[in-house]
Order: structure tokens, then C-alpha cells, then sequence
């Protein structure tokens, strides 16, 4: 059975998080080990366990801190002098994640069969935050793209975003089995209904979740 795993990094982070803040704790997610946990669990559990489980890929879609983001902030600034307070604090977090992005980018190159999917982030004039436009747009047009092309059996999908119902849906009636994985808090009722098999992070065991994060020592 060939397994596509499909991550949301944004919703599934976002799931982690609220997972460590349950257990007052912070992990950083090793999504290079996060493929081989998937697998392995899969064929803990009854309906796999004798199936040949085979990853055909994984495509990690996310909004990318760009050059081109901070200058139009930038620009912002000059204009707003005014909003320095709101606005400097602004930019100097996306250089920040910007490096931490393109250390991460340079050591995925180097994961076996793992993908990155990224379009650039966005800046509101108007309340002045970062926002994501057209990932989730991405994934769930690939999700049902690759359905379509017989590429994979089974998705493993790392997101629980409303807007991937339909896609999910489609994918789904073209033969495709569908796991969601995620944080039940922000995984939409549609999704987990839908959805054949839905995990939550929120009931992994220690031993689990050590397999793919890593607890932070600061």
C-alpha cells in the first residue's frame, strides 16, 4: 500500500504547541523521524497491520519569510514612522524566522523523499500582521491531484483545516484511504468525520512523541 504523507506545518505546529502547553513542556518536531513514526504506527493498528506499508513522498507545505517580505515592511516603516514601536518588533522577528527557515530548508535537502512546498508570506497593511496565502490551497489541490494520478493508496494528511473537506471528499471517491493526524482542538468536526481514520496527538504516549519531537532543555 503506497502512503503519501501530506503536512500542514503551520496547523500541525500549531497542534504541537497546544499539546506542550497541555503538558507544560516545549518540543521541537523532528519531521525527519516524523515519517518512520507515522509508518510504524500505522501498522500498530489493526486495519494495517498486515498490509505492506511502502512512502512514496512527503511535501511539507509552509509560508516562506522572504527578502521581499521585509522591504515591503520596511517601506510600511518609512511611511509610519509613527508605528515604529508595532512595526520594528515585526521585523525583526521575520529575519529571525527567516534564518531559523533557511537553516531548516538547507537540512530537509538532505531527508529521504521529503518535499518542500513553500509560497511567500504575506503582509496586511491594514492590521499589520504576517498571514499565509494559497498553502492550504496547495495541499488540497495536490491531495486530490495525486489521487487523480494514482499515486498513492493512502494520505496521511498532517492538518485539520476546514478547507480541505471537499478535497478530502474527492480523494476519497476515487478509491483513497484518508488518515488525518493532528490536534483535535483545531481539527474541524467535518474533517474528523470524514476522514476514515482520525489520530489525536493529544492521546500519543511519552514513548510516542519522543519518536518524532525532541523536549527542549531552555
Amino acid at each position: 500500500m503506497r502512503v503519501l504523507i501530506l503536512i500542514d506545518a503551520k496547523n500541525f505546529e500549531n497542534g504541537v504547541i497546544n499539546l506542550c502547553k497541555e503538558r507544560g513542556e516545549f518540543r521541537f518536531i523532528d519531521f525527519n523521524r516524523l515519517n518512520m513514526f507515522l509508518l510504524n504506527y500505522l501498522k500498530n493498528n489493526i486495519q494495517y497491520k498486515n498490509c505492506n506499508l511502502s512512502h512514496v513522498r512527503t511535501y511539507f507545505y509552509t509560508g516562506q519569510y522572504t527578502d521581499s517580505l521585509i522591504k515591503k515592511i520596511e517601506r510600511y516603516l518609512e511611511r509610519k514612522p509613527e508605528e515604529t514601536d508595532v512595526i520594528q518588533p515585526i521585523i525583526k522577528r521575520c529575519k529571525k524566522e527567516q534564518e531559523k527557515q533557511e537553516n531548516f530548508f538547507k537540512i530537509a535537502k538532505n531527508y529521504y523523499f521529503f518535499e518542500i512546498k513553500a509560497k511567500p508570506l504575506q503582509f496586511s497593511y491594514s492590521d499589520t500582521k504576517i498571514f499565509q496565502k494559497g498553502v492550504d490551497v496547495q495541499l488540497a489541490v495536490d491531495l486530490v491531484d495525486f489521487a487523480h494520478k494514482d499515486v498513492y493508496d493512502l494520505a496521511i494528511l498532517l492538518s485539520g483545516d476546514i478547507d480541505l473537506l471537499e478535497s478530502v471528499i474527492n480523494a476519497k471517491n476515487m478509491g483513497k484511504q484518508i488518515i488525518v493526524f493532528g490536534d483535535e482542538s483545531v481539527t474541524a468536526e467535518e474533517i474528523k468525520r470524514v476522514a476514515d481514520i482520525f489520530i489525536d496527538i493529544h492521546k500519543l504516549k511519552e514513548e510516542e512523541l519522543n519518536k518524532f519531537t525532541h523536549i527542549s532543555k531552555y
